[in-house]
């Protein structure tokens, strides 16, 4: 190796695209981008709130949830533990 190289140089460039199966696109939960994209503001703006609206919107509790996180001992966090 000669001493005028001494640094690492990537040459590796991906610019290909590989777009899913039509049968996985029809059964997403996410749309595309747009809804990604609004799902995670959603998430930036209400952490725990949406959480707990998921959580009550697609799961069936047999007592209703009082407190949704519980990080009162990080990084050991409690999730619906009522």
């Amino acid at each position: 190796m000669s001493s005028s190289s001494s640094a690492i140089e990537s040459v590796l460039v991906e610019n290909r695209v590989f777009p899913p199966a039509a049968a996985v696109v029809k059964a997403a939960r996410v749309s595309g981008m747009a809804q990604y994209q609004a799902m995670c503001e959603t998430f930036e703006r209400d952490f725990e709130g949406t959480w707990a609206r998921l959580a009550r919107e697609n799961l069936v509790w047999s007592k209703p949830f009082t407190k949704t996180l519980n990080s009162s001992n990080k990084p050991f966090y409690k999730w619906f533990e009522d």
